[in-house]
């Protein structure tokens, strides 16, 4: 009956040993211990344990024993024969130290990666910042030196209007003198002053009672009942009141216009078509002399200037408008193409500027014979 019940209690403290998870605490034996089957004396020995051998205490609640885990099997000892194992407790206490100056190695290690890479990334962001605005300032600096060299090569190309007037008017002066020196040697005698003289046209030396009959030329002025207007640059003249011009406001575009100090100008932006026929003035704009002005908000495509240059504006009706005093009028020959451009640092908006300006004497200079290529009439029908 004795050997059953210690059976049973050997088997309650093994299963009670298995179902902890945590040991409680190793001893190291003081003397030689007696394992026994249960707490007390006369239980049966089943082992014994040399001195100073370590063992695990599962409970010390069983009087003066404690049942103990001796390599396979448990058992009871007494309690007054263990003492405590301090090099296991060290032992593990180092284990754990180690391991956790091993995490904290592994997190420090962590860190100073994610920094490097943080610090790289951010490295070659700035550089790729600092490429892409060089690359765009080099853009926009060789778009200036191509508007400027355009706007040069445009003026090498155009006429002087001035000189063509200045010639035709000779030229009609000289008709106007044959004409009357024609007319004078039919009847016997030669003019010999200019027409434009008070002199007699046959000649100051004749000596004759018949009274000298004078001729003077004189140019009409054919924009005198014209009217004389002044406007604030930016503004849309009268005579073009009835238009309107077409903005995108979604594009922060511009043409850029600075005029010089002898002349006014009178500018006109216009969209090309597929056909001539359907080329659009979108925007309309007088600009006073020493003056820079913006036209912004420009609508996508490709466009040209149809451009009036002088002084002393005049209207006469709807649709009708021109300088009086060295007028020039031409159309450019430079494309500007307002077509937005994707790039790979995004959108690209194209924006020009414009230098206009003529020499004191109403020509634009470069010793060219004809300097506008369009008339009057041809600018107002834009």
């Amino acid at each position: 009956m004795r050997s059953i019940f210690t059976f049973i209690l050997l088997l309650a403290i093994s299963f009670s040993s298995f179902a902890q998870t945590q040991l409680d605490r190793y001893l190291m034996s003081k003397a030689k211990l007696v394992v026994r089957s249960g707490p007390g004396a006369n239980y049966n020995e089943i082992a014994e344990v040399p001195k100073g051998t370590s063992v695990y205490v599962i409970s010390s609640g069983y009087g003066e024993y404690s049942t103990i885990q001796y390599k396979s099997m448990n058992g009871f000892v007494l309690t007054n024969l263990l003492k405590q194992d301090t090099s296991i407790a060290e032992a593990e206490a180092a284990a754990k130290a180690a391991e956790a100056k091993k995490s904290a190695a592994a997190a420090a290690a962590a860190k100073a990666i994610a920094d490097a890479e943080r610090a790289k990334r951010a490295a070659e962001e700035a550089a790729r910042k600092a490429i892409a605005e060089a690359e765009r300032l080099k853009a926009l600096a060789k778009a200036d030196a191509d508007a400027a060299a355009a706007a040069a090569a445009a003026a090498n190309q155009n006429i002087s209007a001035a000189e063509r007037r200045r010639r035709a008017e000779l030229a009609e002066t000289e008709k106007a003198l044959k004409e009357a020196n024609l007319r004078a040697s039919r009847s016997g005698k030669i003019a010999n002053a200019p027409i434009e003289s008070t002199t007699s046209s046959y000649g100051s030396n004749e000596n004759t009672n018949r009274p000298s009959a004078t001729s003077k030329l004189t140019r009409e002025d054919k924009y005198k009942a014209w009217k004389k207007k002044t406007y604030k640059s930016g503004a849309t003249p009268t005579a073009f009141s009835k238009f309107k011009g077409e903005f995108n406001y979604k594009l922060d575009n511009y043409l850029k216009i600075n005029v010089g100090k002898n002349t006014d100008v009178m500018i006109k932006l216009i969209r090309m078509g597929k056909t001539q026929a359907q080329d659009k003035v979108v925007r309309l704009v007088y600009i006073n002399s020493n003056t820079t002005q913006y036209i912004r908000n420009i609508p996508e495509g490709e466009y040209y200037c149809v451009i009036a240059y002088g002084k002393d504006w005049r209207e006469n009706g709807p649709g009708k408008g021109v300088f009086t005093i060295n007028p020039l009028y031409e159309k450019g020959q430079d494309i500007l193409d307002y077509n937005t451009k994707k790039t790979a640092e995004g959108i690209n908006l194209p924006s020009y500027t414009l230098s206009l300006d003529l020499l004191p004497n109403g020509t634009l200079g470069n010793g060219n014979d004809y300097q506008d290529n369009i008339t009057p009439e041809d600018f107002n029908k834009f």
